[in-house]
C-alpha cells in the first residue's frame, strides 16, 4: 500500500520529527512517542473491544505496527489520527473476528445533543422510580451500543466519546464523510430505538398522583 495521507501540512504536527528518529533507529524516540499517545490509544481500545485486558494487548500491537510502518511514512496529517486509523483497523478486525462481543465499558459520559443519546446515567437524586428508570434506559443503551455492527460502533465512538470531527473519523477509517455521517445516524438511531423501546415496556401505574 501507498503511504498515509491526512489532507493537512507537513508541519501540522512535530509528532513526525519523532517517528522519524524512530525510523532512524532511536528506541528512545519511540518511548517518548508512546508516552504522548499511550493513555489516548489504550481507551480507544478499550471502548471498541470492551475488555481492559484485552484492550493493553491491543494498544501494544498497534505501537509495534506504527513502529514497523515508521520508516514508510510521509509526514502529512497529524500523528495521532494516523494512530488511530491503526488501532480502529486493529480492533475491528478483532471485533469481526469474534462475533460475541463482550459488554462494552465506557469510562467517560458524553454530551447530550439537541435531545440525543445519553451515555452515561444522569443523576437522578433519590428518587427512587427515577433512579430506576434511568437505570433501565442506561442499560438498554449499552445493549444497543453492543449490538451495533462493527463499522458503527467505530464511528460512534470515534464522534462521541473521543471528540473528531467528521473529517478526521473519514481519514481514520479510510471512508468519505457521508459514510461517517450515514453511520453515525444509523447507529444514533439504533441507541434511540432501543431507549424508545425500553421506555414502553416500562410499566406504569394508574391512578397515582
Amino acid at each position: 500500500m501507498g503511504t498515509q495521507t491526512f489532507g493537512q501540512p507537513a508541519t501540522a504536527d512535530p509528532g513526525w520529527a519523532l517517528l522519524a528518529r524512530v525510523a532512524a533507529g532511536e528506541t528512545d524516540a519511540f518511548t517518548v512517542l508512546v508516552d504522548i499517545h499511550q493513555e489516548r490509544l489504550l481507551r480507544l481500545c478499550e471502548r471498541l473491544l470492551g475488555d481492559a485486558e484485552e484492550a493493553r494487548d491491543a494498544a501494544q500491537d498497534v505501537f509495534l505496527k506504527a513502529f514497523r510502518k515508521a520508516a514508510e511514512l510521509r509526514p502529512q496529517g497529524q500523528v495521532y489520527t494516523w494512530l488511530y486509523r491503526i488501532a480502529v483497523n486493529h480492533c475491528l478486525n478483532k471485533l469481526r473476528r469474534r462475533r460475541l462481543v463482550r459488554f462494552l465499558r465506557f469510562s467517560d459520559p458524553a454530551d447530550e445533543e439537541d435531545g440525543g443519546v445519553s451515555f452515561d446515567p444522569p443523576d437522578r437524586g433519590a428518587d427512587p422510580a427515577a433512579t430506576l428508570e434511568a437505570r433501565r434506559r442506561w442499560q438498554a443503551t449499552r445493549k444497543a451500543i453492543e449490538k451495533l455492527p462493527a463499522g458503527q460502533r467505530a464511528v460512534l465512538v470515534l464522534a462521541r466519546f473521543e471528540g473528531l470531527s467528521y473529517r478526521q473519523i473519514a481519514e481514520v477509517l479510510g471512508i468519505t464523510e457521508g459514510a461517517v455521517e450515514s453511520r453515525l445516524f444509523r447507529a444514533m438511531r439504533r441507541v434511540e430505538g432501543a431507549q424508545e423501546m425500553n421506555a414502553s415496556r416500562v410499566p406504569r401505574k394508574e391512578g397515582l398522583r
